[in-house]
């Protein structure tokens, strides 16, 4: 039992600089680059506060994906159907960034498939307290927030779908659970706001803080999950 609640606990949200942009360093190669229609299978690891993303040489089908059953510590990402048009991950989380080619990608085995070791949850929270948030469930009137360490690089060629938080914090929803962006049945905390913005030139988005590929993630009650792209602060901390 206290292996359990120390494998759910959430890890504490890092420290960073949020104005430098830690992205894809020049001439680096995209290992999986896929289109906005794309719908993302992902395995989650509990123990180890990582992300896989099905990839690599016998990656699992969405078929075999339903009628799969994994095991603790294992969970399975609610489905992903991505938003953005275009995106680039050039390396795993814990490869170092001077990298090169193939030696970028880190990937695993597990459920007799081979996946890519997408990111890190390098902090995990609930707002506005903690009792709105369990597993991937979240309550009306709720976000989780969620620091993962993934280097990618991803471009929105609008319209958007845009959440501002009640401190003027910006986000681009990238993700739904059924590929339908919903800016009307969500109900989110007070002083939040979501709604279809258009674009005169494409949104890229970066990771940022040094060292890091840290991208803020927040996830509302009816699933859609957003990438944070504008900071009020120039450090991020838990407060």
């Amino acid at each position: 039992m206290l292996y359990i609640q120390q494998v759910l606990a959430f890890p504490p949200l890092p420290t960073y600089n949020t104005t430098i942009i830690s992205g894809r360093p020049e001439g680096a190669a995209c290992i999986n680059q896929s289109p906005s229609a794309g719908l993302a299978i992902e395995l989650i690891d509990l123990e180890n506060d990582k992300v896989y993303l099905a990839g690599g040489s016998n990656p699992i089908t969405i078929e075999e994906w339903e009628n799969t059953a994994v095991r603790f510590p294992h969970m399975k990402n609610s489905k992903r159907f991505l938003l953005f048009d275009d995106t680039c991950l050039y390396r795993s989380p814990n490869i170092a960034p001077t990298c090169q080619g193939e030696a970028c990608a880190e990937f695993v085995e597990h459920y007799d498939h081979t996946w890519f070791v997408l990111s890190d949850v390098a902090g995990q929270t609930c707002y506005p307290d903690a009792d709105g948030c369990q597993s991937d469930v979240v309550n009306p009137g709720y976000v989780s927030l969620t620091v993962i360490d993934k280097c990618q690089e991803i471009t929105f060629l609008g319209p958007i779908y845009e959440l501002v938080d009640n401190r003027g914090n910006r986000y681009v929803m990238h993700a739904t659970d059924d590929g339908t962006p919903d800016t009307t049945g969500v109900s989110l905390p007070e002083g939040w706001s979501l709604a279809e913005v258009a674009l005169d030139e494409p949104l890229t988005i970066e990771p940022r803080g040094e060292g890091h590929c840290y991208y803020n993630i927040v996830r509302d009650n009816t699933l859609q999950s957003y990438h944070q792209y504008l900071f009020v602060d120039e450090i991020f901390t838990a407060e």
